[in-house]
Parts: structure tokens; sequence; C-alpha cells
């Protein structure tokens, strides 16, 4: 009985001390897929004068420059 006691004491003892110093961290990402369609429908070609392939040719090439310029943007509270 007296092991019981001492093992559920020291499990709560050793979770208190490990929650004390966490903190919570956000990892905040820009969505590249939504800017990209944004930007062929806004600036790229507002009009829909531009043929479909023209689209997706500016599509993936904005995509893939957000792709490789993405990077995660960390924050603590």
């Amino acid at each position: 009985m007296k092991k019981l006691v001492f093992t559920a004491l020291a499990v709560v003892a050793f979770s208190g001390v490990a929650m004390a110093g966490t903190q919570e961290v956000k990892v905040l990402t820009e969505d590249c897929q939504t800017k990209a369609m944004n930007y062929i429908d806004n600036v790229y070609d507002p009009n829909g004068t531009k043929s479909p392939e023209q689209n997706y040719a500016a599509y993936q090439g904005y995509l893939q420059a957000c792709d490789d310029a993405k990077t995660a943007k960390i924050t603590a509270n």
C-alpha cells in the first residue's frame, strides 16, 4: 500500500514539474493555394481573357514561388 501511495505521489509531483515550464506554441502558415487562386482571379486575369492553359501555368508558378518563400511564423502565448 505504501508503494502505491508513493508512486501516485511521485507521478503527480513530476507531472506538475514537467508542465510548469511548458508554453503553448502556435504555428501560423499561409495558405498558398488560396493566395494563388486569388492572384489569378484578381490580378493576372481579372477579365477572363487568358486561356485556361495560361491561367494554370501562372497558378502553378505563383504556387511554387509561394511554397518556396513560405516560412512558418512561430508565436508563443
